[in-house]
């Protein structure tokens, strides 16, 4: 949970969204949020679900995959509101916990199968994944479903044989998230954190303009199936 010191001082909240750091008091505020968000992506979404959705195995690769998306459309969200310096702490904040909450559970694992997974290249692939990813995702997101599907192939399937049904749960879902989550306050995001994933009904979906007609009914039709 967050610290106290957070929920004294929202008024302070608000004026990290449009200033420089102020150290200590902001490093404080910051660093409490990110871990509290961290968690939020690392936990709170329906993991068994999403798999199903995205048709990924029940492997730790998966929950890191799905982790490393949950963590970028935050950043995303955060990125529009917060100050240039504010966000960069807030960004390498959460990767900190992001990589000691990894090693901790692949040691976790790797006691159960008996085998080491968090030598230097297992973390090396990792990390390198980890900025593939971030780059990928915001290229599609900024162009279209397509070059984001595009992504997603070689980030969350790793360019593997997939169905394009599950591709395109995954592009709704992160349209309808983000939708989501810009529809938050920043002061509430910061101070409370995520505290349920969700996505934005079909009814208040906007399509997309260059999409068919098929396309877009497929999309609504794929949204109300994960509401």
């Amino acid at each position: 949970m967050l610290a106290r010191f957070a929920l004294r001082h929202p008024v302070h909240v608000r004026n990290i969204a449009s200033t420089s750091v102020d150290p200590p008091r902001d490093r404080k505020l910051l660093d409490s949020a990110s871990a509290q968000l961290y968690y939020d992506c690392a936990n709170k979404y329906d993991y068994e679900k999403l798999c199903e959705a995205f048709g990924l195995p029940d492997y730790m690769s998966s929950w890191y995959k799905l982790t490393l998306l949950h963590c970028w459309m935050v950043l995303m969200r955060m990125h529009i509101s917060l100050d240039g310096h504010a966000y960069l702490r807030l960004k390498r904040s959460m990767l900190s916990t992001l990589w000691f909450d990894v090693d901790a559970r692949l040691k976790i694992v790797g006691t159960e199968l008996k085998q080491t997974l968090n030598t230097k290249s297992d973390i090396l692939h990792m990390h390198g994944l980890h900025l593939q990813t971030f780059l990928e995702y915001d290229e599609g997101f900024l162009a279209n479903d397509r070059l984001l599907a595009a992504a997603l192939w070689r980030c969350l399937y790793l360019s593997r044989t997939f169905d394009p049904v599950h591709v395109l749960s995954a592009v709704v879902y992160i349209r309808s998230t983000l939708a989501w989550l810009d529809t938050m306050d920043i002061d509430d995001i910061i101070v409370h954190g995520i505290k349920e994933w969700k996505q934005i009904t079909p009814k208040n979906a906007v399509p997309d303009t260059g999409a068919t007609l098929e396309e877009t009914d497929e999309m609504r039709r794929a949204i109300g199936q994960m509401s």
